[in-house]
């Protein structure tokens, strides 16, 4: 985009023109700006209105020096700061003159009693030295690193160290020392490094690396002489001119050529034709693209212009809201992204960026019954000489091709009427370079080769009624839509058709056309109010009717069309935004569910991009390309108004796109606008906890560490988006609490109840970025656990859980040994006593079968010695046994065996054949162990328990099942049973316990007794 300086280019139809009606082609200059200024106020936050200073931080945020305070805006906010008598670390003062950013990124503060600089780390201001008498202007910074200070009592020079400062003298020259006493209010640097000072003894030139030193003063005696010794300001150009601001009775500007020694004066802003005999020059800045700007109490904002060598003026304009907040400005800075800022003498501050306009805003004042009023804007139109005509409520503007003078075509009440009536509706430019112009009470034609006016009537065929808009087909036919139908004009008669004898339109004549529009193809769109859209082919003289019923279309109160690179005819309504396809017969609509601000839609226009733009009731909108992305422009980006009028826009010959609207006629080139994908800077400016605010930096926090009861916390965001704010949209996430990324126009976001833990806070923003592929920031958040929820008083409490449980454990393993130790004693002594037990059955059973057995041996004896002496012999074998085995608790199941065949042998020569004794016992199981003369004490018991007899002799049988050895008789028991104490039997089971996990089972039925005994 050129300057906009450049009028000699087709940026002067970026202009603001404000204008009021003088007469019938009467002309007048008109004011112009073309920048969009936003403002700053102590509305919005600023401490006071009086503002001497800026300056732009490490981090982009602006700072700014008022009478009354300092403060910080990062583009929404502002943050105060104030001098407390009782506290050191606040401002010295609150009158801030100056502030400065140096090389190492510390912020300076200059006030009227002294000098202090900023701590980030504390948000805490740290003063050097004790308060001055004497006010710091400016500050300049060296090439060796020194900060210098400018004041109204001569240089001084800044001891970081100290801190404090001193003041710049030279004890080898003490006479220069003596040029610096004096009242310095700005310095400005050359190229080559030399400092130009603007002091109230002329102009001084200062090397501070050489101390070379000249000066620049009121001579009238040479031609190289300043108007006056009082410089308030200095500046230097991209071309090494000086320019400079000299007042002495009256304010006089300076360009100062350094190499010819040549000076010129520019008194333009003194001119009482202006009014501005009493102006004040305030200050002069060179910006980032070398063009001056000067600043004043009257004359606004001037920008130089290098062809004409005069400047452009930029004022107040209490019609045009985005114009400048007021004449009277006295400071003027440039940040790092082209931003200008101007502070004024109690409004409070005016900003723009002069390389970024997009849009601008023609607003038309017409006079109405002597009434200056707000005008509705509705249709515009060129002619051939590249005027711009523009229709209002209030009649018609006509501004010649430079833009910058207008001619004003309204009636009078007490004149001769100009037009048919002054609300116009809408405008055309025919063939012949002839202006149509609809009104709504008839129509006009306006011949600029002879400054003809006519007026159609009835006489021509043409009703007094209402014309919403006009059509120019490829054919140069002129088509006009009214209130009371479509009508076309007959070039050859001069007269008007009606169209009701057409053979495809009469049944719409007189029907109400409120849209028109001729396409590529010749084919006429025509826009009937609750009928539908006709579309009618011009060429192949045939036509087809959209309504809502077949779905083509969603309302019949239309407003505009237009038609993209695809052929798709755009169709705007009161219920949203249609794209019809001609070719297939189908239609896709576009509401507010869609992304539209609003479903009005307007004034579509479609670009060379194919993009198309609409205007709506709530804002501007472009719909992408590809169709699938709306962006949406507002007053915050520098129009007047979001509301759009009911009518068509229009293209000028140079790509120009002029768009009515209720507050003027916003003037943009489409192709200007480019997706960008701008990075701005993100902060968190403020981490509350419970509603208390940190007061660290937060811009530089990256950890931060809670309590448990902290976990209530909420955090301010910034995108430093000075121009547009509101387009600001974040992103954030504190992982892992929220699962998904969060997007919002908010900047203050709110945490309750988190969790005890470590977290990491991811932080974003866009402007017009959708792909969100930007870069993000982090910042790492830990909570701490309630004491008894931490790892180390669980561990702890796990170890002395663990410490009671293992000395319980060896507590109870004590006792359980003592426990088994008493009972291993009690089991060894119950055993001891079992055994006792068993060897006294033992004992009592010797005895009673020696005697049984000495008895039988008297008989045999007698009766038959031979088998005495055998049965002697086997009594001594019993014995012998019972002797070996007496010592022995376990004997092999063979030699028990060995034993009871001897004993059966015995007990039957008492017996004969009334006792039987069957062994059955597999010869494996021999080496098994028993206790010795179990089998003798079962045989016995059977033997003692039940009869014996040769008719029912007693049957034992011994066998081995399942692990034990079986001893089973036949039950016939004695009907007189012998006193038995049944301890044999007991004894045995309970001896057995202690030698095998198998207890001695014991069955007894009707027929048989059975005792098995665990082999071991």
């Amino acid at each position: 985009m050129l300057p906009p300086f450049r009028f000699n280019t087709i940026q002067r139809m970026r202009m603001i023109f404000l204008f009021i009606q003088i007469s019938f082609c009467a002309s007048a200059l008109s004011q112009a700006t073309s920048f969009n200024f936003r403002r700053l106020s102590t509305n919005e936050g600023l401490s006071d209105g009086i503002i001497h200073s800026f300056v732009q931080d490490k981090y982009g945020y602006i700072w700014i020096g008022t009478t009354y305070g300092l403060n910080r805006f990062d583009g929404i906010n502002v943050r105060t700061f104030f001098s407390k008598p009782d506290d050191s670390t606040t401002l010295i003062d609150n009158y801030v003159m100056s502030v400065y950013c140096d090389k190492n990124n510390n912020l300076w503060v200059g006030t009227m009693k002294g000098l202090c600089r900023y701590d980030y780390a504390t948000n805490k201001f740290i003063r050097y030295g004790s308060p001055i008498t004497f006010t710091i202007n400016d500050f300049r910074e060296d090439k060796k690193g020194r900060l210098w200070l400018a004041t109204n009592n001569g240089l001084w020079i800044v001891e970081q160290q100290k801190p404090s400062i001193r003041r710049f003298t030279l004890t080898d020259k003490p006479e220069l020392s003596k040029k610096f006493q004096c009242s310095i209010l700005q310095i400005t640097e050359s190229r080559h490094g030399d400092w130009y000072m603007a002091t109230n003894l002329g102009i001084k030139i200062f090397n501070p690396l050489t101390n070379f030193y000249d000066e620049i003063k009121h001579d009238t005696l040479t031609p190289f002489s300043l108007s006056s010794d009082q410089v308030y300001s200095v500046s230097i150009d991209s071309s090494g001119n000086l320019w400079a601001i000299c007042t002495s009775s009256q304010s006089i500007l300076h360009k100062i050529d350094l190499e010819k020694h040549t000076i010129k004066y520019y008194d333009r802003f003194i001119d009482a034709k202006k009014k501005w005999r009493n102006n004040t020059l305030s200050e002069i800045l060179t910006d980032n693209k070398g063009r001056v700007w000067v600043i004043s109490n009257y004359s606004g904002l001037s920008l130089y212009d290098e062809k004409k060598d005069d400047f452009n003026d930029y004022l107040h304009d209490p019609y045009v809201p985005n114009s400048l907040l007021s004449n009277q400005n006295m400071a003027i800075y440039q940040d790092r992204d082209g931003i200008i800022w101007l502070g004024t003498a109690g409004y409070g501050i005016s900003y723009f960026n002069p390389d970024k306009n997009l849009f601008s805003t023609i607003y038309p004042l017409l006079k109405a019954g002597n009434l200056i009023s707000d005008t509705w804007c509705r249709a515009a139109c060129e002619d051939k000489e590249g005027n711009l005509w523009l229709g209002t409520g209030k009649g018609i503007a006509r501004y010649d091709k430079s833009w910058q003078s207008f001619t004003a075509f309204a009636n009078d009440d007490e004149k001769k009427p100009i037009l048919h009536y002054n609300s116009v509706r809408s405008l055309l430019e025919d063939d012949l370079g002839d202006i149509w112009i609809g009104t709504a009470k008839g129509v006009n034609r306006y011949h600029p080769s002879t400054g003809i006016m006519d007026f159609f009537n009835d006489d021509q065929g043409i009703p007094l009624t209402f014309f919403w808009m006009m059509a120019k087909d490829k054919n140069g036919g002129v088509w006009l839509g009214s209130t009371y139908g479509l009508y076309k004009y007959l070039r050859d008669k001069n007269r008007f058709d009606d169209l009701a004898k057409d053979s495809l339109l009469s049944k719409y004549a007189h029907q109400n056309v409120q849209a028109l529009y001729a396409d590529k193809q010749n084919r006429l769109w025509i826009g009937l109010l609750d009928v539908g859209l006709v579309m009618y082919d011009m060429g192949q003289k045939k036509q087809r009717l959209l309504t809502i019923k077949d779905s083509l279309i969603s309302d019949t109160r239309f407003s505009s069309f237009a038609e993209d690179k695809n052929g798709i005819i755009w169709i705007g309504s009161e219920l949203g935004l249609t794209a019809y396809d001609p070719k297939k017969n189908t239609s896709k609509f576009f509401t507010r569910e869609n992304g539209l601000p609003s479903d009005r839609t307007n004034n579509i226009m479609v670009d060379s991009h194919n993009r198309v733009w609409i205007g709506t009731s709530n804002g501007l909108c472009m719909l992408s390309s590809d169709r699938k992305k709306i962006k949406r422009f507002d007053v915050n980006d520098g129009m007047l108004t979001n509301q759009f009028n009911e009518q068509s826009a229009y293209c000028t010959r140079s790509g120009f796109f002029v768009y009515p609207t209720y507050k003027g006629f916003l003037i943009f080139r489409p192709e200007d606008f480019h997706d960008s994908k701008s990075i701005i800077p993100v902060y968190i400016t403020s981490f509350k906890i419970a509603d208390k605010e940190l007061t660290t930096n937060t811009e530089a926090l990256q950890k931060i560490d809670l309590r448990y009861n902290q976990n209530f916390f909420s955090i301010a965001l910034a995108g430093l988006n000075y121009m547009n704010a509101s387009q600001c949209m974040y992103a954030y996430k504190l992982e892992p609490f929220d699962k998904d990324w969060i997007y919002t126009h908010k900047r203050e976001l709110n945490y309750t109840n988190v969790p005890a833990g470590n977290y990491v806070f991811r932080y974003k923003v866009i402007t017009d970025n959708p792909t969100w592929n930007v870069p993000e920031k982090t910042l790492e958040v830990s909570i701490s656990e309630v004491f008894y929820k931490t790892w180390w008083f669980k561990t702890i409490m796990l170890l002395l859980i663990a410490a009671g449980i293992f000395s319980f454990y060896r507590y109870r393993l004590k006792q359980g040994k003592r426990i088994g130790l008493l009972q291993s004693k009690a089991q060894l002594l119950e055993k001891e006593k079992t055994v006792v037990q068993f060897e006294n059955l033992k004992q009592q059973l010797n005895p009673h079968f020696l005697f049984n057995s000495l008895t039988s041996l008297r008989s045999l004896i007698r009766a038959d010695p031979k088998t005495a002496t055998h049965f002697l012999d086997s009594l001594s074998k019993t014995y012998r046994y019972l002797l070996r085995s007496g010592n022995s608790e376990l004997v092999t199941l063979e030699e028990e065996l060995n034993f009871i065949e001897v004993f059966i042998d015995l007990q039957k020569t008492r017996f004969k054949e009334g006792f039987k004794v069957n062994i059955c016992v597999d010869p494996a199981c021999y080496s098994k162990y028993i206790v010795p003369v179990t089998l003798q004490n079962l045989i016995e018991n059977a033997i003692k328990h039940n009869t014996t007899g040769e008719e029912s002799p007693l049957v034992i049988v011994i066998y081995v099942e399942d692990g034990y050895i079986v001893v089973k008789n036949n039950l016939q028991r004695y009907r007189i049973v012998e006193t038995s104490n049944k301890r044999g039997l007991l004894s045995m089971c309970s001896l057995y316990k202690y030698l095998s996990d198998k207890p001695v089972v014991i069955t007894e039925n009707e027929n048989h007794f059975m005792v098995k005994i665990p082999l071991i």
